[in-house]
């Protein structure tokens, strides 16, 4: 005896949600969906009745084509239905998240005593995933070292050298060395990148302005304007030097102000001072009790570009244990597939969902990991969560099921589609934004079925939604309505939202 399928998926294509009571679903434009009971009036989506007509709904889509040009007596107009749907058999509501895909990231730290001079670091980072095994036929991998790619700065960096009394090289100086061999590798180019904000952040913790002493920028830029300053004399226009503060794990950072009726206007850094932390609270006192400054500040940590760091934006230290100097280098996975166009489109053609993945480690001059020099933290990639082409293939998989195949692969195939109508249903699905999926699953209880020959046992019902529209909170709104009728009728289940997955 021949069965039919155990579970049945069916895909709708949703740009909004019935609003107007007791329409019939024909009546419903392409795209609109609508719950429908079973004297086939559409329900309102917000309030539903606590018991059904015939005890079941239905839910019906407007359809793309409303026409099909190949049937009886020239073609009829019909929506996109589910089969009759009984709330005590509803097993499961839920609904995917909106989310892109985010990229791979690989963080390399190290300390101040990690570059002994007459040595190399040594760093590796490795791609892997399907699109660098698609492109290369294999993972991919590069090694780079602190003697740095000399040719791409047009000859030795001065800062890549010890001076004679030096003991280790500034950590930033070799990590970016390296960084920029590693990115510079032909084969790496392509899948890797240096963190969009700048790849080197570099912390001190003593030896002036972005050493441990505190930054003009965070500190300077709370004063100016906003503060009122009196000298101890009195005076609320004028300078004063050499502005003593409290507070902090460091000491020394003093300022030079100008006011202006009280209000600084200008201020500028005398004295960083030294042993300042993230996170500080220094008081600026002024001449009067009430004239202090409270600043928390962020002052030892600096930002900068692999290119900065080599080509004189940034200054090493000569003795960066002493200054307590550390470094870490981002990379991030930046490889982008192709599309194809809608012109050109066919379900064959290849698209991409996973983003490379991409590791990093420190190694000795053997070649072997060094375990107690730094700190790698690699963070995989995200895959998308439904892309409008997973979506156009899944309606038209779906249509198969249905007997209706997407013709694809001969000259003939635009004219059959075109005639058959698929074309405006390829045209509806936006290729690159991103689609929320809702799901209703909706089991039959084998004794309703007892040789499976009548139908299907389980139907998955999926309705994509394009991220940020307004359909979105208006099928949610359906959704706690179907969930609320479960209830009522017995069958305590809940609308489980922002699921993740695919």
């Amino acid at each position: 005896m021949a069965y039919f399928n155990h579970a049945f998926c069916k895909s709708f294509l949703v740009t909004d949600v019935a609003g107007t009571p007791g329409i019939l679903p024909q009546t419903l434009i392409a795209g609109q969906l609508g719950a429908a009971d079973g004297s086939w009036g559409v329900l309102d989506p917000t309030s539903f009745p606590a018991t059904l007509a015939k005890n079941m709904f239905y839910l019906a889509q407007g359809s793309y084509s409303p026409s099909d040009s190949i049937g009886t007596h020239g073609g009829y107009q019909e929506s996109i239905k589910t089969k009759g749907i009984n709330p005590r058999y509803i097993t499961r509501l839920w609904s995917s998240v909106c989310q892109n895909a985010t990229a791979s990231t690989t963080e390399i730290c190290v300390a101040s005593n990690c570059a002994p001079c007459g040595e190399n670091l040594f760093l590796r980072l490795d791609v892997k995933g399907s699109p660098a095994l698609r492109f290369l036929n294999h993972n991919a991998y590069a090694i780079g070292d602190s003697s740095g790619d000399a040719a791409a700065n047009g000859g030795p960096l001065p800062g890549l050298c010890c001076a004679d009394t030096q003991e280790f090289l500034d950590p930033a100086m070799a990590l970016a060395a390296a960084a920029q061999m590693v990115l510079a590798d032909p084969i790496i180019t392509p899948f890797v990148q240096e963190a969009a904000a700048g790849g080197i952040v570099i912390s001190k913790t003593s030896g002036g302005p972005g050493a441990g002493g505190l930054d003009a920028a965070s500190v300077l830029g709370a004063l100016v304007g906003g503060t009122t300053y009196v000298a101890d004399n009195g005076t609320t226009t004028g300078t004063a030097v050499n502005v003593a503060t409290t507070g902090g794990t460091g000491a020394g950072f003093t300022l030079d102000i100008t006011i202006v009726a009280g209000v600084v206007t200008v201020a500028t850094i005398n004295s960083p001072g030294s042993g300042y932390t993230n996170g500080d609270t220094v008081t600026i006192v002024g001449g009067a009790s009430d004239a202090t400054q409270v600043i928390t500040t962020v002052a030892d940590t600096a930002t900068y570009t692999i290119t900065q760091v080599l080509n004189g934006g940034y200054t090493p230290s000569i003795d960066p244990v002493a200054d307590g100097v550390t470094a870490c280098v981002t990379f991030e996975g930046a490889y982008v597939d192709t599309q194809f166009g809608t012109c050109s489109f066919d379900t064959r053609d290849h698209y991409e969902m996973e983003p490379v993945q991409i590791t990093g480690a420190i190694l000795d001059e053997t070649g072997n990991p060094c375990n107690d020099c730094g700190v790698v933290t690699s963070i995989p990639g995200q895959m998308a969560q439904t892309h409008g082409d997973t979506v156009i293939r899944h309606i038209l998989l779906h249509e198969r099921y249905l007997q209706n195949p997407y013709h694809q692969g001969s000259a003939d195939s635009v004219r059959i589609r075109e005639i058959e109508g698929f074309d405006v249903i390829k045209a509806a699905v936006a290729a690159n934004p991103f689609y929320k999926t809702y799901y209703l699953q909706h089991s039959i209880p084998r004794l309703n079925n007892p040789t499976g020959t009548f139908d299907n046992d389980q139907y998955v019902y999926e309705f994509f939604v394009p991220c940020g529209s307004g359909a979105e909170g208006e099928i949610e709104l359906l959704f706690d309505q179907i969930a609320a009728l479960c209830v009522a009728y017995g069958n305590p289940i809940t609308f489980d939202t922002d699921v993740d997955q695919l």
